[in-house]
């Protein structure tokens, strides 16, 4: 592990301080976009990101420095979102707002998976495929969800979301496996033969 990961024990305050904000510099960007996909809101999100990084210098001495800083925020920025949504499982995954919002992203995705000459028709039908490819994902139960978004979405290894959800690296496969199997599934019955020529 990198020196700089090293948190300077028996320092003072402010060097702890600049130690963390740091770390915090390298990671924030991506730890928001976990949080973004997690909530579906980007208020919520920066929300849960700040909480996330206030509960980690509360609790910085506990660190680890073996293991990547990222990992050990997300797990616990995990933590305090299965803990909010224990306390509000009524309330909706993906607001109105965040579709809004996701939009932009949804266009460069969009982009970069069309082929050049292809028709209106074509292009409309990939870019719903899209979206109801996102709806799967928030149907998904959550620990089924977190994995997708960590290791689909995220781009996490098999390793690294088993440190962030805190289970064997099985039990990740498993869940992957599963929500997978289920977005597969439903983009089948939706689709049928017509979305296999999609991409080919």
């Amino acid at each position: 592990m990198a020196e700089e990961h090293v948190l300077p024990l028996g320092k003072t305050l402010e060097e702890e301080r600049a130690w963390f904000e740091a770390q915090v510099k390298e990671c924030e960007a991506h730890l928001l976009r976990f949080a973004y996909y997690l909530t579906g809101n980007a208020e919520r999100a920066k929300d849960l990101v700040q909480e996330a990084f206030l509960r980690a210098f509360q609790y910085r001495h506990s660190f680890d420095h073996r293991y990547p800083f990222e990992n050990w925020v997300s797990a616990i920025l995990l933590n305090i979102h299965r803990q909010r949504e224990k306390k509000d499982r009524f309330l909706k995954f993906f607001s109105a707002l965040w579709q809004a919002e996701r939009e932009d992203e949804e266009e460069d995705f969009a982009e970069q998976l069309e082929d050049e000459g292809e028709g209106p028709e074509t292009i409309a039908l990939k870019r719903q495929v899209i979206r109801d490819v996102y709806r799967c994902i928030e149907g998904l139960p959550p620990k089924m969800k977190e994995v997708m978004v960590l290791c689909d979405i995220m781009g996490y290894s098999y390793e690294e979301a088993s440190e962030v959800i805190g289970c064997p690296i099985g039990t990740v496969r498993s869940r992957l496996h599963r929500a997978r199997r289920y977005v597969k599934k439903a983009l089948e019955a939706a689709y049928g033969d017509e979305l296999l020529g999609l991409w080919g």
